[in-house]
């Protein structure tokens, strides 16, 4: 069984119970904000803190409204994202914005919010204490502060005529992406029952993942298969997004091609033809696949510490996670 096979399995039971928070008055509203959830994703949040709680030997449905609040929360960034960034279409269907128009989606994201915490303190009715939610709800906090950071700081450099260095766009994205999947880690090793130890250590594994992660999603926007991915190729480079692809682009190619790139970059009234040739620039450079190793020494390092946790079928499914992160297409 693949690894894919196992996270349906597991984003079967997620659904499940996700659902049960989007039934209610006025049901625009909460259509609204469900939408996205119903159209897919891959559920590699709760996938993660799942397995993160039953290697501590915590059950899968006692863990599900913390899995369920991760998901929440991971998906009012992206109907805020897709708002900030004017993206018109995520998981193959118009975005929220678009869908619903501004004003509701700016609601809809409000309400995911509020749901996730919703969700972390139903933790109280099963069997965890005061405290561990008290640490569950901390590590949500402490990722939704640290993705508003890492956002505000997209934005400036987004507005920027400089290229941030390779060490600021890693603590950028260490902010917006790799902060949601150390609060996964974090949360399941907590209900789990984990020392603080153990606790540390898949904090820097979440930390870790969820680099190569993104730099893997940087490359997928460019080289990716929208019919795969779900996202059009060529919005980063409409919105001008820096990323260490781009950067490694821009250092590896004639001045031309630079000049050619550059002038396409951020602007969003490019042609199709003109995102074409600067795509086809990127992808015959050595960029992508530069940044792909670099996941793939991120993903390694990830492993090893995983490695280090007693032989478990949830360790192990994370280990299978992670040796697939580096070399993903979707």
């Amino acid at each position: 069984m693949s690894i894919y096979d196992e996270m349906k399995y597991f984003s079967s039971k997620v659904d499940e119970y996700l659902v049960t928070y989007f039934i209610k008055e006025p049901q625009f509203l909460y259509d609204a904000s469900y939408y996205l959830i119903k159209h897919g994703g891959k559920r590699q949040r709760p996938f993660i803190l799942l397995n993160s709680g039953m290697m501590f030997g915590a059950k899968l449905d006692e863990l599900l409204p913390a899995a369920a609040a991760v998901e929440i929360l991971h998906n009012f960034t992206l109907v805020h994202d897709d708002i900030m960034d004017n993206d018109e279409e995520r998981r193959g269907v118009p975005t929220v914005h678009v869908k619903f128009g501004v004003p509701m989606a700016i609601l809809a994201g409000d309400l995911l919010f509020a749901k996730s915490f919703e969700a972390a303190l139903n933790l109280l009715k099963g069997s965890y204490v005061q405290s561990q939610v008290i640490k569950v709800i901390a590590a949500l906090v402490n990722a939704s502060i640290e993705v508003c950071e890492g956002q505000a700081l997209d934005l400036k450099i987004a507005e920027s005529k400089e290229f941030p260095s390779k060490e600021e766009y890693y603590h950028l994205i260490e902010l917006k992406t790799s902060s949601l999947f150390k609060a996964c880690t974090v949360i399941g090793a907590v209900l789990g029952g984990a020392d603080e130890s153990s606790i540390e250590k898949l904090r820097e594994f979440g930390r870790l993942y969820g680099l190569c992660f993104q730099l893997v999603d940087d490359v997928l926007a460019i080289t990716g298969d929208p019919s795969v991915t779900g996202k059009p190729v060529g919005n980063d480079i409409r919105e001008g997004k820096k990323t260490l692809v781009i950067k490694y682009v821009l250092e590896s190619v004639s001045e031309i091609e630079r000049s050619k790139l550059l002038s396409v970059l951020g602007n969003r009234r490019a042609s199709n033809t003109e995102i074409k040739d600067v795509l086809s620039i990127i992808v015959s450079s050595s960029a992508p696949e530069r940044v792909r190793l670099e996941a793939k020494l991120l993903s390694e390092k990830a492993i090893s510490i995983l490695q280090t946790f007693p032989k478990s079928r949830a360790r192990d499914m994370l280990i299978n996670l992670t040796m697939e992160a580096s070399s993903r297409s979707r």
